[in-house]
């Protein structure tokens, strides 16, 4: 007599799957990236040579270039000095932010398209505590992190990507928690440009500030860390 009871199909391996395949390549390339930059490290001398001020698209090639360059895990705050020297204290702000905050959006949707599922599937514990408690709370956890000198800045734009952050909240908070740290480094450029001296001091000042502040943000933000285990739901991807 025919047995129609078919045997059940053994659970494939997490490490199988096709989200932990697209999690592997996030992570490898992450990892060429930041071999690519310190073999290369890109310096003032060669962005500034990359295109003139007076060039007619120099504007939209600074824009696409920082986008590219951010991606590349490029510093942000090189970014914004070789700025500042090129287009001046306003147009190094402008440029530089526009396209760092669209080189992270780029960086945020690959992490979305090639890390969240497998994030979703598997991240548990303390760790999707502190991924829920900065989804929760939006834009200012997105600005704060953004203003932490000790995350990496470039790297955290993938990262974020894995997370439950909407992209609107992180475009926004990007844009947000860049904007002090492009302020000041394209106020150093351009006073470096010029030979001004105070404005260089000034611009220095306000560095120290910000890293100062950020350190003791970090501070305060590891003392709100969740400390317990927490029970939580699954999640799933959070949609654009």
């Amino acid at each position: 007599m025919r047995n129609d009871l078919t045997t059940p199909k053994a659970p494939r391996q997490w490490w199988r799957t096709g989200a932990a395949l697209r999690f592997g390549l996030l992570a490898l390339l992450v990892a060429t990236l930041s071999v690519v930059m310190l073999i290369i490290h890109p310096d003032k001398s060669s962005l500034t040579h990359a295109v003139g001020p007076d060039h007619p698209f120099g504007p939209a090639i600074a824009v696409l270039g920082s986008a590219v360059l951010t991606t590349a895990l490029v510093p942000r705050t090189l970014l914004a000095g070789v700025g500042g020297v090129l287009f001046g204290f306003a147009g190094g702000v402008l440029y530089i932010l526009a396209g760092v905050t669209l080189g992270a959006l780029i960086a945020y949707t690959i992490g979305h398209f090639l890390g969240r599922e497998f994030m979703a599937r598997h991240l548990s514990g303390r760790f999707l505590a502190v991924e829920q408690a900065v989804a929760n709370r939006g834009i200012v956890a997105v600005i704060i992190s953004r203003m932490i000198p000790f995350v990496p800045f470039c790297v955290a734009n993938y990262a974020f990507g894995t997370t439950r952050v909407r992209r609107s909240t992180f475009a926004i908070g990007t844009m947000l928690g860049a904007l002090p740290a492009t302020i000041a480094y394209a106020a150093l450029g351009s006073a470096t440009a010029r030979g001004d001296t105070l404005g260089m001091s000034l611009a220095g000042a306000m560095i120290a500030t910000l890293g100062v502040g950020g350190s003791i943000g970090t501070y305060l933000v590891w003392r709100r860390r969740p400390r317990k285990q927490q029970q939580v739901a699954p999640v799933s991807a959070a949609p654009a």
